[in-house]
């Protein structure tokens, strides 16, 4: 985890931010003290949880996928997320069948026990995943580029993956999820540093 202080701010920077992890109980002490952190925790919260996550964006006017929580409807294809205490929105599963649908819901409802959240995608669409850092990115389009932008105005997350569909309306988001470091490239890790840099000098 990565602490910067700047002009009685913090930021947090970190792979994830779940709940109980270091980073959360580090932004929740900051905010019962008072200090100025970001993100915050409500944000970190609501980013993880994909129905959250994307009505929040929603409401903001960025375009996102529609979603539906179900046991065990589903309309192909589709985006896969489970939605227990245990799921994370880095393991999606994108479902063009339903015997490939079956066995991604076993898996995000631990076979039932809990609700999955699905998005209905069209035939044609392609699912990519990007990384945001402080609300930029690397070697992406316009398009992708102003959306990074938007979704960090909204959550303030400085790390984040954005999951995106992209299809003859162009891109929506489909979640967002933690970045590992390990899969930062080379051109991300410079752009992170030089941020930093940055802030810290500035």
């Amino acid at each position: 985890m990565y602490t910067l202080n700047k002009n009685g701010t913090v930021y947090i920077i970190n792979e994830n931010y779940f709940y109980k992890t270091e980073p959360y109980y580090t932004i929740v002490q900051n905010e019962f003290e008072g200090i100025r952190t970001v993100p915050s925790s409500s944000a970190v919260l609501d980013a993880y949880i994909v129905p959250i996550c994307l009505e929040k964006a929603r409401m903001a006017g960025i375009p996102v996928c529609e979603w539906v929580v179900s046991y065990a409807y589903i309309t192909l294809p589709a985006i896969v997320y489970g939605l227990n205490y245990f799921s994370t929105p880095s393991e999606h599963f994108v479902v063009k069948d339903f015997t490939s649908a079956k066995k991604a819901i076993k898996h995000v409802t631990n076979y039932g026990k809990y609700p999955f959240c699905y998005q209905k995608i069209s035939d044609e669409a392609e699912v990519a995943v990007y990384t945001s850092i402080f609300g930029r990115t690397v070697d992406c389009s316009e398009e992708v580029e102003t959306l990074a932008e938007k979704i960090y105005a909204v959550f303030n997350i400085p790390l984040v993956s954005l999951v995106l569909v992209r299809d003859l309306g162009g891109y929506r988001l489909s979640s967002l999820a933690p970045v590992m470091y390990s899969q930062l490239s080379e051109k991300e890790r410079e752009l992170m540093k030089s941020i930093l840099d940055k802030r810290v000098s500035s």
